[in-house]
């Protein structure tokens, strides 16, 4: 659904990925069910997924090489394997993000 949007809303859609995920990361530091070091393993791929969405919004703005979405959702499933508490997390931000965009350019 998202490479079928078009690049403004696609990029819009990116942007808004990366605040939530940025809220997902408040949730997470703040959450004192967590040790220290389930925190730690949590935020460092999040971290992961964060530093590849501002990659992805720099290519869908400059257009400078292809990097389809199945591909880029494969990286996001990557990730949340390797820190499945993750997985909640990142998927509202995704959903939410998209409702965001479904919304606003209706």
């Amino acid at each position: 659904m998202i490479g079928s949007l078009a690049k403004e809303w696609k990029v819009y859609f990116y942007e808004s990925l990366s605040h939530r995920l940025t809220v997902a990361v408040r949730v997470i530091w703040s959450d004192e069910k967590l040790s220290d070091s389930e925190k730690i393993e949590q935020l460092k791929w999040l971290n992961e997924i964060q530093h590849r969405v501002t990659s992805k919004i720099q290519v869908e703005r400059l257009e400078r090489h292809e990097w389809p979405e199945g591909d880029f959702i494969a990286m996001i499933h990557h990730y949340v394997k390797l820190a499945p508490n993750i997985g909640g997390l990142v998927a509202e931000a995704i959903n939410k993000s998209y409702e965001h965009v479904e919304r606003i350019k209706s």
